[in-house]
């Protein structure tokens, strides 16, 4: 009688354990699962998101106007998460490269700002404040100090999920 009694206590701990690790097992398996989902959304993303550099024009010595065009298939939107750094040459050879920061109203000292959305040419109307798949992006920034004169610079912009783009530009 002892015998049944210690070989039950030990099956019910078996089972318990058993139930135990398999809880632990699903559980594990179910955060790689909602991770590997949680990138290969990611990765889609990435790969409907595309950038097209149209133009890079210096208006004057420090401010740098840069069109792109959302050629891909995603809306583009949250300017404060894009990356906008520019490599240039100042006056007198130094090398600058410089990540600005978005400016919402006045652009200041080493700020962009977006100017302003188009699509073929006219402003946009459906959906503001949105870079629709087709329209272009005009970004213009404010360099301190100047843009050197007769220098082949570049400037790079990526898109919240990392997608890049970037255009050289030549000083007058």
């Amino acid at each position: 009688m002892e015998t049944a009694i210690v070989s039950l206590i030990c099956i019910a701990l078996i089972v318990f354990g058993g139930m135990t690790m398999s809880q632990g097992f699903l559980t594990s398996v179910d955060s790689t699962t909602a991770g590997l989902e949680e990138m290969s959304g990611r990765d889609e993303a990435i790969m409907r998101t595309e950038l097209s550099t149209v133009d890079a024009t210096l208006t004057s010595a420090t401010n740098l106007q840069v069109t792109l065009e959302n050629s891909g298939q995603t809306k583009l939107a949250s300017f404060d998460k894009w990356d906008v750094i520019i490599q240039y040459y100042a006056d007198g050879g130094a090398y600058q490269v410089r990540w600005l920061p978005y400016a919402e109203g006045e652009l200041g000292v080493n700020e962009w700002e977006c100017e302003g959305i188009y699509l073929g040419g006219a402003a946009e109307v459906f959906e503001p404040g949105i870079v629709n798949p087709g329209e272009e992006v005009v970004i213009e920034a404010y360099l301190v100090p100047p843009v050197g004169d007769n220098t082949t610079n570049l400037a790079v912009i990526s898109t919240p999920n990392g997608v890049p783009a970037s255009i050289p530009f030549l000083s007058p």
